[in-house]
């Protein structure tokens, strides 16, 4: 005896059939699970299914599900099978007409004659298409073209380490095999719009990339100055687009199409209109929780830190909104703001520039689940907030410059005071079982950025071993 479910004639099939959700917008395509006719193979119409991100948008509608009228699909196509085959065409004409203003009465005489539909025939078309109350009456608005950076001028800044010098600082402070990883995992490019000039690429969900800054470090891991021709001092920032610009412009040479398009003030182009760092959920598991920050830098440097956090950058203070932080909806999102952007501030005008603490409540209105930051808050002197400090100036700090650098084996260089123990019974094995490789008197360093390390983990500082193990 066939079950219940195996009787339904239109279903979810096992391979599903995609289709744009009515609810999510362009943002998330192809997020609908559609219904098939069993007997034809065909799904139904678009608007019948079930969209996959149930727990952001939870959109179903089932051809079983009775609308205003008291009648479902079902219900309606029973009805129009009694009168005989109607083919899906004449559908579809219906809804042209509709939409090109045609009355309900002109399609049904034009069906008849033109199509051979009997009057019952074309009055179950029309009753299907005229008299079904639109789902959305405002008029439907296309979404706005997405400029992108090509993916060959992409590709090819990657890599040309030996020419970038945030990779060379990286490895300065880190050790080779560190830096490699982390470039890797931001997928950092190299431009010669200065020498030794990186990029950072803004790419979306979608792997498009929207934009590409182009920053030169000093030897202090700041911004590199300059002065213009006014003798006004400038930042060594620019982007991928308007080098590229200024270099033809040099050379005599007409922009492509892309260029001109992207650099086109009317088509309003967004260059960083995602967070820096987005690529990285590709692989990320779910339940790890998002760290934001205001600079892609200090992004890059906080992942080696605190690595039980995925790393990315807004991009700037007034950035942090929910459109760029719509990707991350659903997860645990810890912002760290510099030291000038935790706080609303007024400026000159008297007009209020909102603090981070300020746009977490609005973000938690809508939806995010999210915590901020005060560490910096609570540790930074006058001087420290007249800089604006981020959380990578306090973990470029050395611990005291005074104090010896120690080497680990994977080439990281720290600050610390060398403290050695005999080993004895109470020491923890690992100690005792490089006695017995031949090391007679371990050697110990004061576990660095411990406060700091267990306040991003939400943990006690006692709850961190005090001393770190140094084979060197």
């Amino acid at each position: 005896m066939p079950t219940l479910i195996n009787s339904f004639r239109y279903k979810l099939p096992k391979k599903a059939v995609k289709g744009d959700c009515p609810e999510c917008g362009p943002k998330h395509r192809r997020t609908l699970s559609r219904y098939i006719d069993t007997q034809t193979g065909d799904p139904l119409p678009d608007t019948y299914g079930r969209c996959d991100r149930e727990s952001n948008c939870g959109y179903h509608l089932s051809p079983y599900h009775k609308g205003t009228s008291g009648l479902s699909y079902h219900d309606e196509q029973k009805a129009v099978e009694g009168i005989g085959h109607i083919p899906k065409d004449w559908f579809r004409i219906a809804g042209k007409q509709k939409r090109n203003g045609i009355p309900r009465n002109g399609f049904i005489q034009c069906l008849m004659q033109m199509e051979g539909a009997s009057s019952e025939q074309a009055e179950k078309v029309a009753a299907f298409i005229f008299d079904k109350p639109d789902r959305d009456a405002s008029p439907v608005v296309e979404p706005p073209q997405v400029f992108c950076i090509p993916e060959d001028i992409y590709k090819a800044s990657l890599g040309h380490y030996d020419r970038n010098q945030l990779a060379r600082l990286l490895k300065l402070h880190l050790g080779q095999e560190t830096a490699n990883a982390l470039l890797e995992r931001f997928l950092i490019g190299t431009s010669s719009r200065w020498p030794g000039a990186c990029v950072f690429w803004y790419i979306d969900e979608q792997n498009r990339k929207r934009g590409g800054q182009i920053k030169l470090f000093g030897d202090d891991f700041h911004t590199a100055k300059y002065k213009d021709h006014q003798g006004e001092t400038r930042s060594k920032t620019s982007w991928v687009h308007s080098a590229l610009a200024h270099r033809l412009r040099e050379n005599n040479l007409p922009y492509p199409e892309w260029l001109t398009a992207y650099m086109d003030g009317q088509n309003a182009v967004e260059k960083s209109p995602c967070l820096f760092g987005l690529p990285q959920l590709k692989t990320a598991p779910v339940e790890k929780p998002i760290a934001i920050v205001e600079a892609p830098k200090t992004a890059i440097l906080c992942s080696h830190y605190f690595p039980d956090f995925i790393w990315m950058a807004v991009g700037g203070k007034s950035y942090l909104n929910a459109d760029r932080l719509a990707p991350l909806k659903g997860r645990k999102i810890a912002l760290f703001p510099d030291l000038n952007a935790y706080y609303d501030l007024a400026n000159e005008k008297g007009q209020v520039n909102k603090g981070w603490l300020s746009k977490a409540e609005e973000l938690r209105a809508k939806g995010f689940s999210l915590t901020v930051s005060d560490f910096l808050e609570q540790r930074a002197t006058d001087e420290d907030r007249a800089k604006g400090l981020d959380l990578a100036d306090y973990l470029l700090r050395p611990i005291a410059n005074t104090r010896p650098i120690l080497t680990f084996p994977n080439g990281e260089k720290v600050f610390g005071e060398v403290l050695t123990f005999e080993p004895c019974e109470t020491c923890p094995d690992d100690w005792l079982e490089t006695r017995e490789n031949g090391v007679s008197y371990p050697t110990l360093i004061p576990s660095i950025r411990r406060e700091l390390y267990a306040y991003a983990l939400g943990l006690l500082s006692d709850n961190l071993p005090l001393y770190q193990f140094s084979q060197s």
